[in-house]
């Protein structure tokens, strides 16, 4: 492989573990606040409460995404949130750094990218209820989801949705 598409390669996967993070971070350690609970038959609010030694393990095992995980630790859990705290990780600690200067937006836009997010987002759908079952770390959640998407019926979304532009037309329900 070329180092130009090597790098750019490399680009994504620092992107896409960036929102695989704020993703299992926000798939177990969600709370409510019932204290804050609004009036009414409104639910409470949501909000990311990773214990001390949670964020003990996150600066062991992952520092590079610590930033993230300060960051989230105690705020409200919606999409704006965390489309917010993915953004100004890679913006802060990724573009630059991790990857080359000035390339997160075209990370972000690619169709590479925008593939990988969808086969990631499918796979956490479709693997729900296996995540739900037991406290997995975040090195299992990278493991499993590289392993399913060796997957040959997972390459041959894969191919359709660089093709369409890393948007699924239709969902394929035979790969979950």
């Amino acid at each position: 492989m070329p180092t130009q598409q090597e790098t750019f390669q490399n680009s994504v996967a620092q992107v896409l573990e960036a929102v695989m993070f704020e993703n299992w971070l926000r798939f177990y350690f969600i709370t409510e606040k019932t204290e804050a609970a609004p009036a009414g038959n409104d639910p409470p609010p949501l909000f990311i409460a990773i214990p001390d030694k949670g964020m003990e393990r996150i600066r062991e095992d992952y520092a590079h995404l610590l930033p993230m995980a300060e960051a989230l630790n105690g705020q409200e859990a919606g999409f704006e949130a965390s489309r917010r705290a993915v953004c100004a990780f890679v913006l802060e600690h990724l573009d630059g750094k991790a990857i080359p200067k000035d390339t997160a937006g075209i990370v972000l836009e690619s169709a590479t990218f925008q593939t990988q997010l969808q086969l990631f987002n499918l796979w956490v759908q479709s693997h729900e209820a296996q995540l739900d079952e037991n406290f997995l770390g975040f090195s299992a959640w990278r493991s499993l989801f590289a392993k399913w998407q060796q997957n040959t019926e997972v390459h041959s979304l894969a191919e359709k949705l660089l093709l369409s532009g890393g948007s699924p037309k239709e969902t394929d329900k035979s790969l979950q």
